[in-house]
């Protein structure tokens, strides 16, 4: 039995458990981050007597930051390694995070959420791919679904906590709370190896057998024997051989990326806006962060459901029902601001669309880790993320443009809501394989 062959059976152990949730925790804690801008914004924009388009602008500059990140970092985690590159990811978006705290002017504010998106962006590809790397086959759905609720779930914390701290003790609490990810570091460090794929990739298989051996007598199994075509694992692959491979998967990351462009220019450029959309509409600033808290409370129970959907059909027409059922409840909401319908129907129309949006995510990061190879995984994974940061920066920017400009808000929301439909077309049309039980190697192949 080779080492790849031995994790796609492997049963559930205390080190599955462990690299599990160490990455769910992290992206947890990504998410919780990521979100404190929205709940401090109210208060930020108050503080500083900044417009609305300045203030959408800390939303995209972070999202500059995971674009950079993802840009910069990637490519790093499929030379020298996912676990170096995690720590120093937790690194700065905890440093980050502890910046924006102290920050005593708008454009320290900016920086300080630009350092927090580049630490952001590096995780994200890395965590991934680890869960990939080391789930197996018949549980892969389930790994990589459960990171992306990890991050949801951040986001309904940060809105839980919000909601108590940040009118008792003003936006800088929020953010010193969010200082916690440092501690992550010592986590990674004790308990998280380097992917095994990783290291026969390089070459480096005495480590990979450490690690392996390691993992089969945690789940009662003898020393495991290399079998000679694992043995022939190439060294560690020069740029040029990476981007070699990038070629053969450009078609799936230009539509992967397009498909992640639509979402987070809607999600995201909403998400950022959404308790001072409320705030505008006449709601005091607890009610409005009540009122956020609830919809962000669906959002992992939207992503269980597609983590389950996702293997019983085939993922890309998973994608594509979740996306149209999202999109005509996020139209739904657009007529209730527009007909001035009960505040129920509001937030009701805002859960159904954040359910089956927040059902896409999960579907969308499996296939990511599935479609590239090793050599290229984390790489082609940020540059899809990349795409999805471009989405992410001009989302919550052109939103506050729109309410500078005085359009009122359920035209916006009629704006934002056909593009990711498309997308989701364009993916189910383009995607072929179905990776669904498949090993990493055999989706590869296809």
């Amino acid at each position: 039995m080779t080492y790849t062959e031995f994790l796609d059976s492997c049963p559930m152990t205390g080190f599955l458990w462990t690299l599990l949730l160490g990455c769910v925790l992290a992206q947890m804690l990504d998410g919780f981050d990521f979100q404190t801008t929205s709940f401090a914004l109210p208060l930020v924009i108050r503080e500083f007597g900044i417009t609305p388009a300045q203030a959408g602008l800390i939303g995209s500059v972070t999202n500059i930051g995971l674009l950079l990140g993802a840009l910069l970092f990637a490519p790093l985690a499929d030379r020298i390694g996912r676990r170096p590159i995690f720590q120093w990811a937790l690194f700065a978006y905890a440093f980050g995070t502890l910046l924006s705290a102290i920050a005593p002017t708008y454009g320290v504010l900016l920086m300080a959420r630009f350092i927090t998106g580049l630490g952001i962006a590096a995780e994200f590809p890395v965590a991934f791919s680890l869960l990939a790397e080391y789930s197996p086959k018949r549980l892969r759905h389930i790994f990589v679904g459960s990171g992306a609720i990890g991050y949801s779930f951040g986001w309904f914390v940060c809105a839980v906590v919000a909601t108590f701290v940040v009118p008792a003790f003003g936006w800088r609490a929020l953010f010193w709370i969010g200082v916690t990810p440092a501690l992550m570091i010592v986590y990674v460090r004790r308990y998280i190896p380097e992917s095994i794929r990783f290291l026969l990739q390089q070459g480096r298989t005495e480590e990979a057998a450490r690690i392996a051996n390691k993992i089969a007598a945690d789940a009662g199994y003898g020393h495991i024997e290399l079998v000679a075509p694992e043995a022939r694992a190439e060294v560690r692959p020069k740029i040029g051989e990476q981007f070699s491979a990038l070629k053969l998967s450009a078609l799936a990351i230009v539509v992967l990326g397009l498909f992640q462009l639509a979402n987070n220019i809607q999600v995201v450029g909403f998400g950022t806006w959404l308790p001072s959309i409320f705030v505008r509409q006449g709601f005091t600033l607890t009610k409005s962060f009540t009122f956020t808290m609830i919809v962000l409370a669906v959002t992992p129970l939207g992503q269980i459901f597609g983590m389950w959907l996702q293997d019983k059909m085939p993922r890309k027409w998973a994608m594509l029902l979740l996306s149209g059922v999202s999109a005509l409840c996020f139209f739904g909401f657009g007529l209730s601001f527009e007909y001035k319908w009960p505040i129920e129907v509001i937030i009701g129309c805002d859960v159904g669309y954040q359910f089956f949006s927040g059902g896409v995510v999960p579907i969308f990061y499996t296939l990511t880790s599935e479609l590239f190879p090793t050599k290229c995984r984390a790489l082609a994974s940020g540059l899809v993320i990349a795409a999805a940061r471009l989405g992410s920066i001009s989302g919550p920017y052109i939103l506050g443009l729109f309410l500078t400009f005085g359009t009122v808000i359920h035209q916006i929301i009629y704006y934002f809501t056909m593009p990711l439909v498309a997308a989701a077309v364009i993916l189910v049309l383009t995607v072929k394989v179905d990776s669904r039980q498949k090993t990493l190697e055999e989706v590869e192949g296809a």
